[in-house]
C-alpha cells in the first residue's frame, strides 16, 4: 500500500497543482465578478447622470427659446418706439407750431390714439388719472 501511495507521485502533484490553479482561477473568478459588478453600478450611475443631463439640456433649451422670444419681442418694441420718436421729430419739424406744449400735448394725444387703438385699451386720453399738466401762464 506504500508503493501505491508514492508509486502515483506524479498524478498527486499534477492534482495539487490543479487544486492550486482551481483556487487561483476562482479567486481571480471572484475578482472579476466583483469589479464587474462595480463596472455595472458606474454604469447605472453614468446613465441616470445621463438622463438627468438631458432633461436639464431640454429644459435650458426650452428656457432659451423663450428668452429668444422675449428678446425678439423687445426688439420689435423697440424699433415700434424708434418709429414713434422720429414721427414726433418730424410732427414737431414740419409743425409751425410756436407753443411748444400745446405741440407735445398734442403728439401725445396722437400717440395716446394710436396705442389705445392698437391695443384696445381704454381710448380715454383725458381721464382724471392720466391728466397732463399744461403750461399755465400767471396772469
Amino acid at each position: 500500500m506504500f508503493n501505491f501511495l508514492f508509486g502515483n507521485v506524479k498524478l498527486y502533484f499534477v492534482l495539487a497543482l490543479m487544486a492550486i490553479l482551481s483556487g487561483y482561477l476562482y479567486l481571480r473568478l471572484d475578482n472579476t465578478k466583483s469589479r464587474l459588478e462595480k463596472s455595472q453600478n458606474d454604469l447605472a450611475l453614468a446613465l441616470e447622470i445621463n438622463k438627468n443631463n438631458q432633461e436639464k439640456i431640454q429644459e435650458l433649451t426650452q428656457r432659451h427659446n423663450l428668452e429668444l422670444k422675449a428678446l425678439n419681442e423687445s426688439y420689435i418694441q423697440k424699433n415700434q418706439i424708434k418709429e414713434r420718436i422720429n414721427y414726433v421729430k418730424e410732427y414737431i419739424y414740419k409743425s409751425n407750431e410756436n407753443n411748444l406744449i400745446k405741440l407735445f400735448n398734442d403728439v401725445i394725444d396722437r400717440l395716446w390714439d394710436d396705442n389705445a387703438t392698437s391695443n384696445k385699451q381704454n381710448t380715454n386720453s383725458k381721464s382724471e388719472n392720466s391728466k397732463r399738466a399744461t403750461n399755465h401762464k400767471p396772469p
